[in-house]
Parts: C-alpha cells; sequence; structure tokens
C-alpha cells in the first residue's frame, strides 16, 4: 500500500492537467486518487506534502480556466471548487496530520496566487473562502495574511475575517502577533473598499492587546478623517467595528492617558463629520411617504457611529459634553439639528466660539474639531 501511495503521489503535474482538461469540474483523476491514500497517514512526508500542493493547485488552474458563464462569482465552478475544498477537509478518513498539511498547502498556494497582478476575482475569492472554511487551522494564517494584498476586495474581505476567526491562534504566538498586526496596520491603510475595512478594524480588536493595536487604529483613522476633509459625502459604516472595540470599558482602562487623549482627539472629528452629515438635508427622508427612503441606511449607519463616539468620550472624559444619545432617543432623526448642537458641546462651535468639553486641557482638540 505505501508503495501505491507514493507511486500515485509522483505523477507529474503537467501530465495530470493534460488527462484532465480544464471543462472537468468534479471528475475523479489521478490526483484525487492519490489524495484519497494519503488522508490515511500519520506520517505525510515530503512528495505526500507536493501531491496534496499539486492537488489544490489542479483546482485553481481549472476555476481559473473555467468559461466566464459557468467560473464567474456564484458560477456553477465556483461552487463546485469550495465544495470540493470542503469535501477533502471534512473528510471523516482524514488524519489530524492530513488536515494540518492540506491547510498548509492550500495556505502556500494561496499565498502564491494572491501575489499575482492578474488574478481572477472569482479565483482570489475561491481561495479566500477554502482558508476561512478551515478556522481551526492555524497554518492558514500565512495565506490570510497573504490575501490582505489580493486584487479583488472581497478576498481581502474574507482574509480578515479569517484572521478575525484565527484570533485566539494568533494572540497565542509570540511571533504571529506583532506580524499579523503590522500585516493588517499596512492592509488597513490602503484599502478602498468600506466592508473589507471594516473586516481589517475588526481582525485588529485584539482583546487584551489595545496598547499594541492603538497605533494602528490611530494610523488608519488619521487617513480616513484625511480623506474625509477632503470629500465630504456619504459615510460608510467602517470604523463601527472599530468603535464598538475602542468603546469597552476594559480596553480604555488599559489605555494611559496619553494614549486616551490621543483616541479623544480623532472621535472628536469623527463626530464633528458624523453630526454634520447627520445634519445634511441630502439624507433627510422623502416627504412622500410612498417615495422610496433611499438615504435610510446611513442614517442608521450615522446613528451607530455617533452613539458609539459619544460613548467613548464619555468613558473618556467624563459625562461633560453633549447628550446626544438622549436626543436620538426622544426623536431620532426629527432632532438632527440638536444632534449637532449636543456635538458642539463636546467640539466647541466654531460660529458661536463657544468650547466644548474637549477644547480643554488635557484633550486640547481645536474649536470646532477641524
Amino acid at each position: 500500500m505505501m508503495k501505491l501511495v507514493r507511486s500515485l503521489s509522483l505523477v507529474p503535474y503537467a501530465a495530470v492537467l493534460l488527462v484532465l482538461g480544464t471543462a472537468r469540474l468534479q471528475a475523479e483523476g489521478p490526483e484525487d486518487a492519490a489524495i484519497d491514500q494519503i488522508r490515511r497517514l500519520s506520517n505525510i512526508i515530503a512528495v505526500d506534502q507536493d501531491s496534496i500542493r499539486n492537488w489544490i493547485q489542479i483546482q485553481v488552474d481549472e476555476l481559473a480556466g473555467a468559461p466566464p458563464g459557468v467560473g464567474g462569482l456564484n458560477g456553477d465552478a465556483f461552487k463546485a471548487f469550495r465544495k470540493r475544498f470542503s469535501d477533502q477537509y471534512s473528510n471523516r478518513s482524514n488524519t489530524a496530520e492530513f488536515r494540518v498539511q492540506f491547510a498548509t498547502q492550500t495556505a502556500a498556494v494561496a499565498s502564491a496566487e494572491f501575489a499575482k497582478a492578474n488574478l481572477k476575482p472569482t479565483v482570489a475569492w475561491g481561495l479566500a473562502q477554502a482558508l476561512v472554511d478551515m478556522p481551526r487551522q492555524p497554518e492558514t494564517i500565512p495565506g490570510l495574511l497573504a490575501g490582505l494584498d489580493a486584487g479583488a476586495p472581497v478576498a481581502r474581505y474574507l482574509c480578515a475575517e479569517g484572521l478575525a476567526a484565527q484570533r485566539a491562534a494568533i494572540t497565542g504566538d509570540p511571533n504571529r502577533l506583532p506580524v499579523a498586526i503590522q500585516a493588517l496596520r499596512t492592509a488597513a491603510l490602503s484599502e478602498t473598499s468600506a466592508p473589507a475595512l471594516g473586516r481589517m478594524y475588526e481582525a485588529l480588536a485584539f482583546p487584551g492587546q489595545p496598547g499594541l493595536v492603538l497605533d494602528a487604529y490611530l494610523a488608519v483613522f488619521d487617513r480616513r478623517l484625511e480623506q474625509r476633509r477632503l470629500a465630504p459625502g456619504d459615510v460608510d459604516g467602517a470604523e463601527i467595528a472599530a468603535f464598538e472595540f475602542l468603546r469597552s470599558d476594559r480596553v480604555l482602562a488599559a489605555l494611559d492617558a496619553n494614549q486616551k487623549a490621543e483616541v479623544a482627539r480623532r472621535i472628536a472629528v469623527f463626530l464633528r463629520l458624523d453630526a454634520e452629515r447627520y445634519n445634511d438635508p441630502m439624507i433627510a427622508p422623502p416627504s412622500d411617504a410612498s417615495a422610496p427612503d433611499l438615504m435610510s441606511r446611513e442614517r442608521a449607519v450615522l446613528e451607530r457611529r455617533i452613539e458609539a463616539e459619544e460613548e467613548i468620550l464619555e468613558q473618556i472624559v467624563g459625562d461633560k459634553g453633549g447628550k446626544i444619545r438622549d436626543t436620538f432617543a426622544n426623536g431620532g432623526y426629527e432632532l438632527h439639528a440638536e444632534v449637532l448642537r449636543q456635538a458642539y458641546r463636546w467640539i466647541g462651535n466654531v460660529q458661536s466660539n463657544e468650547p466644548g468639553a474637549l477644547n480643554e486641557a488635557p484633550w486640547n482638540v481645536e474649536l470646532g474639531a477641524p
């Protein structure tokens, strides 16, 4: 039996592809027979690892070569790809060693594929999904980190989600944690997709490690605030995940006075921008009840953001500013102008030259939080 396993694992990759062709979606081939033997082994040597990696690469190449109608997002080829990976990983005959190697080799192939500038979005999505579908395997972490730089936003989103699911494995390894934080920081600073950025914020929310991740949060906040200053307009919910992390009293208690002041200064600007947008007539509900309310989602996002921002400020500064959450409770958007007035009690009002709670030391926010 061992001789058969080794000989099957040595089937040349190019020859396997020639036999299979690019049209096959789920037919069995020589590489499947090899894998079915390897999955039962407790000692998986290099030649077996090569066979596992070849099997994975064949699936990737098939998905990449599928016709558009078959291989598009949510197409038959993508569904078949995900099912084959899921079936392979969850097979009851698998040894623990096989699962480790299957995750390891999937991460290795994914890392190489994610680096390709011309990688099809379907393939990027498929590989990211395959990694996420193995949440109990920390061996996927290198592939998830590589996927943060993938060209397809859906892959970046999923890889950040996968890293959040691997939080315990990352924090449990002192060598993994700084690498993960740096990779997430770099990716978040260049991220253009709000959903993907939200997942990156979430992946950075390492419990018990707020001091380690704070610089990453502040750097991304600064970039986002600059973008908002330059191009005010529609507001997304990306920061909600970060605010939910920072509003925790346990997280804030772990920060020193200087760190709290740095957080308060950024939150002050977010609060000003969000309260101004909430007061913008552009997001008002239609006067005609039969008309579609296209801006309702943004109003809901703004309310979640502003509520979290005020709670963070209250925990840092104390009960010295406005009462925005009470305003929401008493009337919601009907009191949108009052929401802005309550925000000014935190950040100060430039027009009336009235200071707010954050304009005094040690916060020293400039009047109006420009």
